[in-house]
């Protein structure tokens, strides 16, 4: 009995010892590919803050320009206006 039982726990030790081998390869692949899709998450989060900055900028921007020509045009209009006043 004692022969017997020292090889049923060999034979469960070794059986055991395939499966941590086969659970560290696992969890290992599944660490690279968690690390491969957090970069990936990450690159679309930078690209898209990159992108909300550019646009909130864009229109910020495009306002900003929009109002300095209505104005131009508005100081422009008033210096054509006082010219045809003072030639006549």
């Amino acid at each position: 009995m004692g022969i017997t039982s020292g090889i049923s726990h060999l034979f469960e030790s070794v059986v055991e010892l395939i499966q941590g081998i086969i659970g560290a390869i696992v969890h290992f692949f599944q660490w690279v590919l968690s690390a491969i899709l957090g970069v990936f998450q990450g690159f679309a989060n930078f690209v898209e803050g990159t992108l909300g900055f550019a646009i909130h900028n864009f229109f910020l921007l495009g306002t900003l320009a929009a109002g300095v020509l209505a104005y131009l045009l508005f100081a422009q209009q008033r210096q054509v206006a006082a010219l045809k006043n003072k030639s006549t």
